[in-house]
């Protein structure tokens, strides 16, 4: 099976918006102060990451899908 150069990226997208998922139920099972600040900071950090290399594999899946679909030479049927 063919791997995409974009696997990295989706991998590290799950991992970022796993671990910032793990923060913010921490801060819900333990509310004190140290809890929320790290959840509330990092867990935003993450969940930014993670959706900035989302972003970046759609774009950059698209934009691969339609150079493809551009430079793939078209069958003529008369």
């Amino acid at each position: 099976m063919s791997r995409s150069p974009f696997d990295r990226w989706l991998v590290v997208a799950c991992a970022c918006a796993l671990a910032a998922l793990a923060l913010m139920t921490w801060q819900i099972f333990t509310p004190t102060v140290w809890p929320v600040i790290v959840a509330m900071s990092l867990g935003q950090v993450l969940g930014t990451a993670s959706l900035a290399a989302f972003g970046y594999v759609v774009f950059a899946d698209s934009r691969a899908r339609r150079r493809a679909n551009t430079e793939s030479p078209t069958i003529k049927t008369d």
